[in-house]
């Protein structure tokens, strides 16, 4: 674990001191291997100094303030300081060596730049020592000294003093403070920095290329620290960036050894999002990197690889092929004490003999890791997370341990979370929690009833983790908006701080009465130390009780921020009652080994179904079905496949939905959630059999409409908005100016067949958003569905009225339907950006300014029957880019919205425009009809023909599918 406790607080200085006095290699290619190298070659012994080299190290000292009185070069007062407190710390002698190093801080002759370095360190040893007002005050001179480093400094230091101070505080955040949260926001403005250093042509070369090695030598440290607060998507979104800039970019020639850190990152980032034997295969390339360059076998960095894919390995049952690694590791951390003391004795060993499969030994000592954790930062800490689903891991694996149903539910609960107890959906178990998610639905599915209703709500976890990073934003935004929800905001942040340092009390005063009972205290003192112990966990139990009291009244004043931070997960009972007859919900998830779908129709009943078919037989299969659709390249030709696989589309048939049949031939609208590689399904165009041409398919769409939720509790909460009448029809966003400029509406010529299309150049390293395609056909389809709805023109918005501001600053509540008719753009797509979000009038600044992202949406007062995204890409999916439909989903249901209709894939204007106005035609005329019906009638008709024998391919018809709340 990646604390240290009472037995180590000596040695915790060691390793930002160690850092501190060693240069950082210029190129950045072997930072990590030089700084443990060295420390490994000069670290103290187990034992400082004694007698003689004391008094000759005192000695020194005095000779070196002699000299230093005789010396006004800053340098050379630098060079004399740091030698003398080097040495001190070789022999073993911390407490002298930080003494010393404190004087290089407060000496106002040697520069600021190196000053400020030495601040940094000093501030991180001591917060990990627990001194943590020394530690504030030193954190005060790196960032004031940071400051005062000229420009000509700059040219000289290892490292720039900002980015050292950054680190120093994310580091302190989170481990110190146990607000990860900080500390991620610590590690981006560091990275932000970097990247605007690189961009900055004003800059030296050397600056430049000093910000590329901050940016690739720590890109690893931000991964980590994203997946520690649930932020998966754009934790991959951001190692696929980093991957794509070194490949690419000019600028950004890695060094072997920082292509191995890339990779390293990259690897927990797969993990992150429950693809192990992707991260098994990116740790891998890490590892070869490392070891090609002949990285020492005990440095750090190699030895967090070898603990890595332990850990990932341990996540699929394969830890046992692994013993060379913690073989390898224990070695690396008997040499290295950075290795060493960087986790607890408990946790690696526990690992170690995992490996070696002494599970009962690995379970004692995990248990004792967690203890200790649980006093230091409570269960809401990431840390303690991912050793609980060690410890799940371990006894899952154990062939000797009999796991059930009780077990499960005593792991899974407290993620889950309840309608009283909030899951705290910031944090997570990274490398591991998904493993052990994974494995615990898999044996819950042989327990019985309860145990499969376990496995149901294990399934909706892994779809509503797959957004919450941008749900915590939009909670954010909707907080800092409203004004009574920001104060309690505020208290829950104070408690949350009164928590913490509950904890950090309670650790003080345990490890005290540890020492008094182990050292032979008196009784009396040992008395004193209990009674200490006894105090501070009541403290704890009253701050918990204060924050569970003030989360309550959250909840009840403002369900909706409830819903965005810590969504509750229904039973199958309780969510069954709110669907309604002819309706059933399905949740599919994709596993390693076996795939699950969970089906509960009106009133609560349930079955949950194993299918016999795995993740990565689906991926084939979606692949194939996707390739033509995700071309861009409409059919110009009555009867052209062009690229659509029928045999793809009957076998995704007979793999998910046939299995079912029993269950579902009644319904006929089918909810579905979905994740991963799921996500990028279309639905609505499998083939019940095999055909061998469009003309002999059989679409499941002609029997029943899938539409598609993020999870039960988003298909709740759009049941749970007052149905208040809209009075007016229609607003419309649509043709905005992507260069800033108004110019008359252009349409697309008579008779050509054109996908809208959303430019991405992979060789510009920075995104121009005047570039972005425009998009004139749109207004045509604007219009045609305002004269469906009976809206005026003056409901539909084009050129630079269709902005991010005009969307943001408009109450939307008065509009039944709210149209965006313009570019989807999801994580990752264009260099730079890690979110989802509707490209709008360019406003600027591009991508900042112009993009309206699921965090702005919730903030959005929308009372709407229906949201069109009538974009290109919205359902665009490489990689998890599937789930930005479910992202922009709960966001639209969170401001307000009951359902969506969205694209899949890059629409032709025709079809966009015949399938959108049809829907709205039909729904305006009947009023029997339900949004799921109207679609449907109007997928089929295309379907059949209606619209002439081109338009019978699915790619007209089948980019829409319906999200959320499908009746009239």
């Amino acid at each position: 674990m990646e604390m240290r406790y009472r037995r180590m607080i000596l040695l915790i200085p060691l390793i930002p001191l160690a850092l501190a006095q060693l240069s950082w290699a210029s190129d950045g290619s072997d930072r990590a291997s030089q700084t443990d190298n060295s420390l490994a070659s000069s670290a103290p012994g187990s034992s400082a100094a004694q007698g003689p080299q004391q008094q000759t190290l005192r000695d020194r000292e005095q000779a070196v303030l002699h000299q230093l009185s005789d010396t006004t070069d800053g340098d050379a007062r630098y060079a004399l300081l740091d030698g003398l407190a080097s040495d001190y710390f070789r022999a073993g002698m911390v407490a002298d060596s930080m003494r010393i190093r404190e004087q290089i801080v407060e000496d106002s002759r040697i520069p600021a730049g190196r000053r400020s370095l030495i601040a940094s360190s000093l501030a991180s040893g001591y917060a990990l020592g627990f001194d943590y007002a020394r530690s504030e005050r030193l954190l005060g001179r790196a960032r004031a000294l940071a400051r005062d480093t000229t420009p000509a400094e700059l040219e000289t230091l290892p490292r720039e003093p900002s980015y050292a101070y950054f680190s120093a505080e994310a580091e302190i955040d989170r481990r110190y403070l146990n607000r990860h949260d900080l500390g991620l926001l610590k590690r981006r403005e560091s990275a932000e920095l970097a990247w605007r250093n690189i961009n900055d042509p004003a800059l030296s070369v050397r600056r430049r290329k000093a910000a590329v090695n901050e940016l690739l030598g720590n890109s690893s440290e931000l991964i980590r620290l994203m997946v520690q607060n649930n932020r998966r998507t754009e934790a991959l979104s951001y190692a696929n960036e980093i991957r794509w800039d070194i490949e690419n970019r000019s600028d950004m020639k890695p060094s072997p050894i920082q292509r191995a850190e890339v990779e390293l990152g990259r690897s927990m980032a797969l993990a992150s999002n429950d693809d192990y034997d992707g991260a098994i295969a990116a740790v891998n390339a890490a590892i070869t990197g490392f070891r090609k360059q002949n990285v020492a076998p005990y440095s750090w960095n190699l030895a967090d690889a070898l603990r890595l894919r332990l850990m990932f390995a341990l996540a699929i049952k394969r830890i046992g092929d692994y013993q060379a690694d913690a073989d390898a590791w224990e070695y690396a951390a008997s040499v290295n004490p950075v290795v060493a003391h960087a986790i607890t004795d408990d946790e690696r060993e526990s690992l170690i003999l995992a490996a070696h499969g002494n599970w009962q030994e690995a379970e004692r000592r995990i248990t004792a890791a967690m203890t200790k954790n649980l006093l230091r930062q409570g269960p809401e800490s990431p840390f303690y997370k991912y050793q609980a689903a060690m410890l799940m891991l371990y006894r899952l694996e154990d062939p000797a341990s009999n796991v059930g149903e009780a077990d499960i539910a005593a792991y899974v609960k407290p993620l889950v979370g309840t309608q009283d107890d909030w899951n705290d959906s910031s944090t997570r178990g990274a490398y591991d929690e998904d493993g052990a998610l994974a494995q615990s639905l898999n044996r819950a599915m042989s327990e019985g009833e309860q145990g499969q209703v376990l496995a149901f709500q294990i399934a909706e976890l892994f779809h509503m983790n797959a957004t919450q990073g941008a749900m915590a934003d939009g909670a954010a935004r909707l907080a800092a908006s409203t004004p009574a929800l920001r104060a309690l905001i505020e208290q829950e942040q104070l408690l949350r701080h009164e928590q913490n340092t509950a904890h950090l009390a309670l650790a003080r005063s345990t490890n005290r009465l540890e020492a008094e009972q182990t050292q032979g205290g008196s009784q009396g003192r040992q008395n004193v130390a209990s009674a200490n112990v006894e105090h501070e966990e009541n403290a704890i139990k009253a701050v918990d009780g204060k924050l569970a009291s003030l989360r309550q009244q959250i909840a009840a004043q403002f369900p909706l921020y409830r819903q965005l931070v810590s969504p509750e997960i229904p039973t199958p009972d309780a969510f069954g009652k709110s669907l309604h007859e002819g309706e059933v919900y399905v949740d599919f998830y994709a596993g390693r080994d076996a795939s699950y779908a969970f089906v509960v129709r009106p009133g609560g009943s349930f079955r949950a179904v194993r299918l016999s078919v795995t993740r990565a037989e689906l991926a084939r299969q979606v692949k194939a079905l996707r390739a033509g659709f995700d071309a861009g390249v409409p059919p110009q030709h009555a009867g052209d496949l062009a690229g659509f696989d029928l045999g793809a589309a009957a076998s995704l048939y007979q793999a998910l939905i046939a299995p079912l049949h029993d269950d579902i031939h009644a319904a006929t609208t089918v909810y579905i959630a979905t994740s991963g590689v799921l996500a990028s399904i279309p639905f609505d165009v499998l083939s019940t059999r095999t055909a061998s041409s469009l003309a002999d398919a059989s679409w499941w769409i002609d029997t029943a409409t899938p539409v598609r939720v993020p999870s039960a509790s988003a298909l709740a909460l759009t049941r749970s908005h007052p149905a208040a009448h809209a009075n007016e029809p229609l607003i419309a966003f649509a043709d905005p100016s992507f260069d800033g400029h108004d110019s008359e509406a252009v349409g697309t010529p008579a008779g050509s067949v054109v996908a809208r299309a959303f430019p991405v150049d992979t060789d510009a390293p920075a995104f121009d958003y005047h570039r972005v395609m425009p998009l004139p056909e749109t207004m045509a389809e604007a219009h045609s569905i305002a004269t469906a709805l009976g809206a005026s023109d003056q409901s539909v918005l084009r050129g630079t009225r269709a902005s991010r501001s005009e969307a943001m600053k408009a109450d939307l509540s008065n509009d039944r339907v709210v149209l965006f008719a313009t570019h989807g753009i999801v994580a990752g797509e264009v260099p730079g950006w890690r979110k989802a979000g509707l490209a709008m009038a360019y406003e600027g600044s591009g991508l900042t300014d112009s993009i309206l992202t699921a965090d702005d949406i919730v903030t959005l007062r929308l009372n709407a029957d229906w949201v069109v995204l009538s974009a290109c890409n919205t359902g665009f999916v490489t990689g998890t880019a599937g789930d930005a439909i479910s992202e922009l989903s709960r966001a639209f249901f969170a401001a307000g919205a009951r359902s969506m209709l969205v694209t899949q894939w890059a629409v032709e204007s025709r079809s966009a425009t015949e399938i959108t106005t049809g829907v709205f035609r039909t729904y305006a005329g009947d009023p029997s009809l339900s949004k799921a019906d109207a679609l449907a009638r109007a997928e089929r008709d295309m379907a059949a023909g209606k619209d002439g024998a081109l338009y019978r391919h699915p790619y007209f018809w089948g980019a829409y599918v319906l999200s959320g709340d499908a009746a009239r």
